[in-house]
């Protein structure tokens, strides 16, 4: 782990490391760095030349749209100074707790960062904010390689505390009080302040004072979680976070101002708009087999019908009633899934292979919800699932949706469901305390019908973490008033949607003010204005426009928050 640009993590936190000071994970990241091609000079060249060729043509063939408000002229760089965005730097100064005077623990936090394009103070910084889950490169290549040339900014990404292999207590579980007081959307925001702070020392700018000709506006970007982080971010630290960009991002589903029934009657919805005939098919078949599971003669004799593995079952499901309940709650949650990702529209998306394999008119209602479990083993991305789906057994592994820790459930706080493994605790667990997202099944969804309840989720949380967590819906909306964005006077927000996107249906689809927009995308599905491939020639046109809008809406922003001299 060294740097290769203006910033290195232990530079900022103005002291030096030793092998031994660092985490066993971080010292072998550390060895392979120095061995990996991209660490030596003859490629750090080679990648300059790629990255600068990729956003020359980018900016010499911009998206349809309102081009003449868009500087297709990309900021100048020196490719000498091109650096390595995705080697991973640490923050050794990052504070356990912010919010206690008394405490000066401390821990090493995650980061990436790039300085490839960044013209200097006086110019942004785009502050990329991590969400649930570990964090091994910099995403989004619409702000790495097109606005941040375009504005001659500079790009940091943290890593959100307690997931990925980093972590605020090292060396032993962290204890469900321990969670309860650090695992929070405020610790988090607190985290990146601060090492945003430094980061900006780094880069000679001015910290606060706007009227500095080195004053590096700060731009917050985040996609659903880290959407919602960056919204909050405004509101809370108005006068550090000048924009955010907040892209699939359910604020109001977390205010508890939205439908509960509204993410499932998209799913369904954008399932039928891809494939005809889909939310019946599946709503017939789902309706059927969960009555066949239930009716089963025995637990294993319902999962062989699926084809799904006996031996590595949960142990928990004992009943033929359970288990209908929970394959039930896996259909929806891996449909939830495919429909995140449904775009751009395609025969090749998940979305409408699931389609497909419900309207199977020769298959019976079991044979296609088995059908639908193995589907999963070529399509889904994850490697804990590519790692654990593709060994030689046939039957699919139940437990893969089962996260750490004691009197795990597929079940969870997260209707949609909360993944696997520690990153999948860590959000069940966020989602069980303040973070509340009431998801439910109504009559109009293409799934069998069940309702949402806070006393249920209650009795599971307090199942699953003891008596101590009880489920706060209003806490994070009392302390930091987003329910009434233009109430609190806040400003510069941009939420951009995807109409297909399940949770387009707990955010913001209309301007509430003049600087509190919204951007909706027919064809979008979720944040697919900002992916992990970046802009490209499968983009359909209203996302190609919304790249060009969203230019120039960050454009006109940062020229209200500091003119020009």
């Amino acid at each position: 782990m060294t740097s290769y640009g203006a910033i290195d993590g232990y530079q900022a936190a103005g002291g030096s490391f030793s092998e031994s000071d660092r985490p066993a994970a971080s010292i072998s990241s550390i060895r392979a760095t120095l061995h990996n091609v991209a660490a030596r000079p003859w490629a750090r060249v080679v990648a300059a030349l790629f990255l600068g060729l990729l956003a020359l043509s980018y900016y010499r063939n911009p998206p349809p749209g309102n081009q003449g408000t868009v500087d297709a002229t990309p900021s100048a760089f020196n490719a000498s100074e091109f650096h390595d965005e995705n080697q991973q730097l640490f923050y050794d100064e990052q504070l356990v707790n912010h919010f206690d005077g008394d405490a000066s623990s401390t821990w090493s936090h995650r980061y990436y960062k790039s300085t490839n394009y960044f013209e200097g103070p006086g110019h942004p910084i785009f502050l990329v904010i991590g969400g649930e889950g570990a964090l091994e490169r910099m995403l989004y290549p619409f702000i790495n390689h097109h606005l941040a040339p375009h504005f001659g900014a500079a790009v940091i990404q943290p890593e959100h505390r307690f997931y990925g292999p980093y972590q605020p207590i090292t060396g032993r579980t962290a204890t469900v009080d321990e969670l309860i007081e650090l695992l929070t959307p405020q610790q988090a925001m607190a985290d990146m302040v601060q090492l945003t702070k430094t980061f900006k020392e780094e880069l000679g700018c001015a910290q606060y004072d706007r009227s500095s000709e080195n004053y590096c506006p700060v731009i917050s970007v985040g996609g659903s979680y880290p959407g919602i982080m960056s919204a909050l971010f405004r509101i809370v630290y108005p006068d550090f976070v000048d924009i955010s960009y907040a892209a699939g991002a359910p604020l109001r589903l977390h205010a508890q101002l939205a439908d509960q029934n509204a993410m499932y009657d998209i799913v369904t919805r954008a399932a039928e708009r891809l494939s005809p005939g889909c939310a019946k098919a599946v709503g017939s078949a789902l309706d059927e087999a969960k009555e066949l599971i239930k009716d089963a003669k025995s637990v294993k004799e319902a999962l062989e019908s699926m084809n799904l593995c006996v031996e590595t079952a949960p142990k928990y499901i004992t009943t033929t009633k359970t288990l209908s309940r929970d394959v039930m709650m896996s259909v929806g949650f891996s449909f939830a899934d495919y429909d995140m990702d449904a775009y751009p529209p395609g025969k090749d998306l998940g979305l409408y292979r699931a389609c497909q394999v419900f309207q199977d008119k020769d298959a019976t209602s079991l044979e296609k919800v088995a059908n639908f479990f193995q589907l999963s083993k070529v399509i889904e991305d994850g490697e804990e699932f590519r790692r654990r789906l593709t060994d030689k057994r046939d039957c699919f592994d139940l437990s893969i949706f089962l996260p750490d820790g004691k009197n795990a459930r597929i079940t969870t706080s997260d209707w949609s469901g909360a993944g696997g493994g520690n990153d999948g605790k860590m959000w069940d667990f966020q989602l069980c305390t303040t973070l509340i997202a009431p998801i439910g099944f109504s009559e109009e969804s293409m799934f069998p019908t069940r309702k949402w309840t806070l006393e249920g989720l209650t009795e599971y949380c307090q199942m699953r973490y003891g008596e101590k967590v009880t489920p706060q819906p209003y806490a994070l909306v009392r302390n930091m008033s987003f329910d009434d964005l233009v109430g609190i006077g806040a400003s510069h927000i941009l939420f951009t949607n995807g109409l297909q996107d399940m949770w387009s249906g707990g955010s913001y689809l209309e301007d509430l003010s003049d600087t509190i927009l919204a951007l909706n995308f027919e064809n979008g599905a979720h944040h697919s204005d900002l992916t992990h491939a970046g802009p490209g020639d499968d983009d359909t046109d209203d996302i190609r426009e919304g790249y060009v809008k969203i230019t120039n809406i960050l454009e006109k922003w940062l020229g209200d928050i500091k003119p020009e001299a």
